[in-house]
């Protein structure tokens, strides 16, 4: 199914006149469907099936017609032309109710699904019927985690992309469907990991197999309504996960396929963030479709973001602690220093501090009513953290504030105040620079 995939428009333009593709791809099918049947290999041949019936209009048209109408009269022409796709096709919607079956038929399904919805509706009303007929259960199978089709699986890899197919079939289908999957399905703690996981790697693998770029306008509305339940899925991510721990500890060990490692749903999540810098910005005090003022939510968001940031970037899980000091780096760049500048006209008497870096041995948080603070030094600055730990943690950390101080300069930051505390009696030591927009 890739070269469908990859090549959306060649797939429609199939559909739209006469090709010799079509006649090789029939007698392939053919060749194939006279093969001796067996479970090993039904579960290569059918997708190879599918996908050679799906090149060749002319035929499946009429076979999907006449599966569904029951006309199989057999000295009619054009169903004696079919007859073998007929049967193909009829088996392939049998055996999704079948344990052993379940999920090669739910891959065939899947990839028709995602075939059809890329042509034009109304003049292939068949085809979305033949796909609308399975829908109910071949979703159930996909995304329900106590379905049989987890039960009898424990290829990670083969399901996961199984979830994205399906993902994309919706997609193509209905985008206010695919809103409500990921509003009320992916960002719970309680969600399928295999939902989260693909669901926070979609745009980017949409991208990659289709080559067109997706945007958060493409998706309304939805973008500020999942935004929070996205932040604080990280956040309980976070505080629940054991770099010695490969699954997810709070669920139970179960026959089938396991659920994903919450090092993988928080590397993901990460990396929606940081192809969609907006959508993690959203709802915090960066957020720049937020009216000016005062607004307690928005700090609450904002202490959200600033703890994913810390987490992330100390953190002892190598892909973890990089996608959390990419973001860092992102958010410093100088290409985001407009969200700085905007922040602070607006906000004056909060907004006055632009940049604070912070070491600190035991000191409380700082004072919450600035931007964005980060105390990550305090995670691996102190005396229960390794020292190559520390040190690997501040290396990520340096050209972040490299960034922050270009962006103080271009921006022409006046008034510098420096202050270090330290004494013998001190029960902290502190350094800082607070910097303030001219």
């Amino acid at each position: 199914m890739s070269w469908i995939d990859e090549h959306p428009k060649d797939f429609v333009r199939l559909f739209s006149r006469e090709n010799v593709i079509s006649t090789h791809a029939d007698k392939l099918f053919d060749v194939i469907m006279a093969l001796p049947d067996s479970g090993s290999r039904r579960e290569t041949m059918w997708p190879v099936s599918m996908a050679l019936l799906l090149l060749c209009p002319d035929v499946i048209v009429p076979a999907v017609h006449a599966t569904l109408n029951e006309s199989r009269v057999r000295n009619d022409f054009n169903y004696n032309r079919v007859s073998r796709k007929v049967v193909f096709l009829d088996n392939v919607r049998k055996c999704l109710k079948i344990d052993g079956l379940a999920e090669i038929a739910a891959i065939c399904m899947t990839d028709f699904a995602k075939s059809v919805y890329l042509l034009p509706r109304h003049e292939y009303g068949d085809l979305v019927r033949y796909v609308l007929g399975t829908e109910k259960v071949v979703y159930s199978l996909i995304f329900d985690f106590n379905s049989i089709l987890y039960k009898h699986n424990r290829d990670r890899a083969r399901l996961s992309q199984l979830v994205l197919d399906k993902l994309t079939a919706v997609y193509r289908a209905d985008t206010k469907e695919f809103g409500e999957l990921i509003l009320n399905k992916a960002f719970e703690p309680t969600s399928n990991t295999y939902i989260t996981y693909n669901v926070a790697k979609f745009s980017r693998a949409y991208r990659k197999q289709t080559k067109i770029p997706q945007t958060l306008d493409d998706f309304g509305t939805l973008p500020p309504l999942v935004a929070p339940k996205i932040r604080r899925l990280l956040q309980y991510l976070l505080k629940t996960f054991s770099p010695g721990s490969p699954t997810s500890g709070d669920r139970p060990v179960v026959k089938g396929a396991p659920p994903l490692g919450k090092a993988d749903l928080i590397v993901e999540i990460l990396g929606t963030h940081l192809e969609h810098i907006d959508l993690a910005l959203s709802g915090t005090k960066l957020d720049k479709t937020l009216p000016p003022g005062e607004n307690p939510q928005v700090d609450v968001e904002t202490a959200i973001l600033d703890y994913i940031i810390e987490e992330t970037v100390a953190s002892r899980h190598p892909e973890i602690a990089e996608a959390g000091t990419a973001l860092v780096a992102l958010l410093y760049a100088p290409e985001s220093a407009w969200r700085w500048a905007e922040y602070a006209k607006f906000n004056r008497d909060g907004g006055h501090l632009f940049w604070q870096y912070t070491y600190v041995l035991v000191c409380d948080l700082a004072n919450g009513s600035y931007p964005l603070t980060f105390d990550m030094a305090q995670k691996v600055i102190n005396p229960n953290v390794e020292r190559e730990v520390a040190l690997q943690a501040m290396q990520r950390l340096q050209s972040c504030y490299s960034n922050a101080i270009r962006i103080l300069k271009a921006n022409k930051v006046t008034r510098v105040y420096t202050k270090l505390i330290a004494g013998f009696d001190s029960p902290w030591i502190t350094f800082s620079r607070q910097h303030r927009l001219s």
